[in-house]
Order: C-alpha cells, then structure tokens, then sequence
C-alpha cells in the first residue's frame, strides 16, 4: 500500500471500522469509522452497480422518434403541398426539386435551432428527455447537435445514404441495449447523452 499515512479501512479489519496507516505499515487496533468515511462513494457512470436509471431506455428513444419521424412527414408534406401544388406537381415531385431541398434543409437546420435552444427533438422534450453534452448535466450545442445528426443528413444520398441511416440504426439498438450509459451511435458521434429531463 502505498497511500499517505491517515486512517483507512485494512483489508481483513470488521467492516466500518479504519486503522491508522504510518505510510509504511498499519499501527494500532481498527477503531469505528467516521460516518463520513464508512460511506463509500457511488460507482462512475458505466461501473458495475452504477446508477443507469437517469440515461433514458430504448423504449422511449424510440418513441421520441416516431413523434419525430410523423412530424416530419407532416411538415413536409404540407410545405411541399402549399408551395408546390399551384404548378400542378404532387408532393413527392416537389420535395426532389431544388426548391424543395432547400426548404428541407431549412427545416433541418429549424430542428437543429430547437435542439441548442430546448435540448432536444419535439419528440424527446414531449417524452421528458434531454440531449447533453458528454457530462450529462451541460445542455447540448451546436457542434454537439450537428454531429449526432449527421448520419441523418448523410441518409439523404443516394444509395449509401440508406446504409449510412440503417448501419446507425441497427448500431444504436444495439449499444442503448448493451451500454449502462445507453449511449446510441449518434450520442457516440456527438458526444452527447440523453438523460431523462427529471434526473439533470
């Protein structure tokens, strides 16, 4: 043992008590802890017997999702349908022209502006989460928004756009289930977390 001489708890002593170690050898009887010593500090994020319950579960992840997915469509369809109807295009033509990815790459960085100034997705703040930086407690920015929703963006080209969203996907499944900390892909990417809103 190599720590600076005070009083510790020696491995084989009865539990709650601590001797006094000279820095090089324990001297004395074992004496009852102090309250504030006999309290072992919580395990770090991620140890065993670490509390997980403030990260929020696949379940709700995905229900923040399918809010967001429909409002997206809505929006969609109804900014693509008002602006673009007047020339007799359907939705689904207007939303390929160029006009109608510009107005999806407004809307993107609108999503991304709610993201930074409410911490989160309309889906995640109506389900009582919240995106964070790495820390779990500071509100996420603009760098950290941006880079967790990249795989998002790269899913809109062609061909390996529909890789890129599924690989992330399936990945973020995957780690939310086997992390303690459940962090997905896009949290991997961001460095952020997504905590339940009652637990920051």
């Amino acid at each position: 043992m190599s720590q600076t001489p005070g009083h510790y708890h020696a491995e084989g002593d009865p539990p709650d008590t601590v001797r006094y170690w000279d820095g090089a050898q324990w001297v004395g009887d074992p004496i009852p802890a102090p309250p504030s010593a006999s309290a072992a500090p919580p395990p770090p994020p991620g140890a065993p017997g670490a509390d997980t319950s403030r990260f929020a579960p696949l379940g709700v992840r995905f229900g923040a999702f399918l809010i967001d997915f429909a409002l997206i469509i809505v929006v969609s369809i109804v900014f693509a349908g008002a602006l673009f109807a007047a020339e007799g295009e359907s939705a689904f033509e207007s939303s390929n022209s160029g006009a109608g990815i510009l107005i999806g790459l407004l809307f993107y960085v609108a999503l991304l502006w709610v993201v930074v100034q409410y911490g989160g997705t309309p889906g995640k703040l109506i389900l009582g989460l919240r995106i964070t930086d790495e820390d779990g407690q500071t509100p996420v920015g603009w760098r950290g928004a941006f880079m967790r929703s990249l795989p998002s963006l790269l899913g809109n080209l062609p061909i390996i756009g529909i890789v890129i969203s599924l690989g992330a996907a399936i990945a973020s499944i995957f780690l939310i289930n086997n992390d303690p900390e459940r962090r997905s892909a896009y949290d991997r990417i961001g460095s952020t977390r997504v905590v339940r809103k009652d637990a920051m």
